[in-house]
Formats: C-alpha cells, structure tokens, sequence
C-alpha cells in the first residue's frame, strides 16, 4: 500500500491495477471512496484499459486476428511498477508485454499518476505508442464515492449537478451496449433515487464537471472532467434498492454498439495514436 497524505486527505494506492484504494477526509473523519465490499461490488476505482464496457460476446478483431477481453480490459488486474514517488504524487507505470498482447496486440506503456495538492487529487493519464503502427484504444476512470455521506441520511437527500459543454448527448443501453446516441443539448441536475440506475449506467458526451450536493444545498466532492469527451454514472441496480456509493467514471471510450461489426479501429469514440505519440490527460477530485 503506497500512501499520500496532508492535512486534508489520506490518499492511498496499489501497484495491483495502480488502482486508488482508499481517500480518507482528516476534516469529516469519514472514508470518501467505496471499500470494495463484494457486496455490492469489489472494487474501488479500478482504470479501464484498453477497453471502456463491454465487448460483444468479450472479442474484438483487430488486423483480420480475433482478440478476447473481459470488461473494462486487464489494465486494472495487471501489476503496475511504481516509477517515481515524492511526498504528494506517485507514478505507475504497466508496459506491454506478451500477456497483454495474447489480448491486446500493440505495444504500448501507460503511465498513471497521483498528485495530492490541498483538498483536490489530481489523476493524470500518459498513454505512449511504443508500438511501429499506429495503435487504437479506449481508457477510462471508475472512482466510487461513498453515499450518504453523513449519518441518518438516504440518497434520495443527494443529487447530482453537471456543467456541460455545448452539443450534449446522452448515450442509452440495451443490456452493456449502447444503442443509441441522443442530442438533448444540457442538462443541470440530477436527483438520486433508488430507480436511477435500473438501466445501467447513465452516459453523456460534453461533461465538463459533475459535483456531488446534499439536501442542504451542500457542495461534498465534484469531479472535473474538461477534457473527457464522455461521463459514466452509475451504482450497481438489484431489486428496486441501489449501493451505498455512487460512480463518476471519466471515459476516453465506450461499449460496443449492440450491432457492432466487432472491428477494434470503428468503435464509438476509440482513440488513434501514431507511432511514438503520446495522449496525456487528466481529471481531478476535489473534496469539500
């Protein structure tokens, strides 16, 4: 277990899926990020890599060749190696090997970093083309906050605010597909409920930041996103009840369409990266 920490928070992280395990609030003496109760769901803020969602039937054809994938990709079931650390950030770093392309056939290293600055943690994605063609994939965040946050409170006292671009879509499933890819142009607020999440998760394009308020009217956590072109929301769904968390998933990337060719380089909203180029971005926590 490697640990940031200052006044504020207690942040700690795992070479296993360079995954942040734990943010602890020193000023509300409470856990902020889900513990990973199978319960519910058994993990906590896993990267997607280097597929976001579901492949159908798990396989993809990249080259004319058949390739097989779990959700969501290895990255977060690989071992990473820790590449430089100081007192408020820490690097992982996984590089391919031929594990990963018995999955995955380009050559590739993707550094993950966490920063610690004040109350805001800061994740920054380095994804390098080591290959000598030109590669494709997906990359996304998967971060679960814990909610209620206080005692003696439901998710119904909880609800979500967005800031959005211009052009916003929302992306609807068939089972973990996507379908369709509707313009509805903005939208503000969302109000948590038990039944939010019968469908699966709620998707859309052109996020700049979702924040998480309170029946006080309270700022808790926000997310910023200003460079993701997608959004994820989700809680796992089971008999009318949801979790005690909630998702705010960052995504490079998406699910299969449920009519899908299988073709890898034609997925919604893959990433090409040319030989030796590097994407670089990041999203930041902020907790209040």
């Amino acid at each position: 277990m490697n640990i940031l920490q200052n006044k504020n928070l207690i942040v700690e992280s795992n070479c296993s899926g360079a995954e942040i395990t734990r943010i602890y609030s020193k000023k509300s003496k409470r856990d902020i990020l889900w513990c990973g109760d199978n319960t519910y769901w058994g993990r906590r803020s896993p990267i997607l890599f280097p597929i976001v969602g579901r492949l159908k039937d798990n396989k993809t054809i990249i080259e004319d060749n058949i390739y097989y994938m779990n959700q969501h990709g290895f990255a977060r079931d690989m071992n990473f190696k820790i590449i430089e650390e100081s007192e408020n950030s820490i690097s992982y770093q996984l590089i391919s090997s031929n594990e990963t392309k018995s999955m995955y056939p380009y050559s590739f290293e993707l550094t993950i970093k966490y920063t610690l600055i004040d109350s805001t943690i800061e994740v920054e994605w380095t994804v390098n083309n080591s290959d000598t063609k030109d590669i494709y994939f997906s990359i996304g965040a998967h971060p679960a906050f814990n909610i209620p946050m206080s005692d003696n409170e439901a998710i119904e006292d909880y609800y979500l605010k967005l800031i959005c671009r211009d052009g916003v879509e929302n992306i609807t499933l068939n089972g973990p597909y996507y379908e369709t890819i509707k313009n509805i142009d903005n939208i503000d607020i969302i109000n948590l409920n038990p039944n939010l999440f019968k469908n699966d998760a709620l998707i859309y394009t052109n996020i700049d930041k979702v924040s998480i308020f309170n029946k006080e009217n309270k700022e808790c956590l926000n997310v910023e996103l200003k460079e993701f072109p997608l959004v994820g929301i989700w809680s796992p769904f089971n008999d009318g009840s949801i979790a005690p968390f909630i998702c705010i998933e960052p995504w490079y990337g998406l699910a299969d369409n449920i009519n899908t060719d299988y073709q890898f380089n034609k997925k919604a909203f893959i990433n090409k990266l040319e030989v030796n180029k590097i994407l670089n971005t990041s999203y930041k926590i902020n907790i209040f």
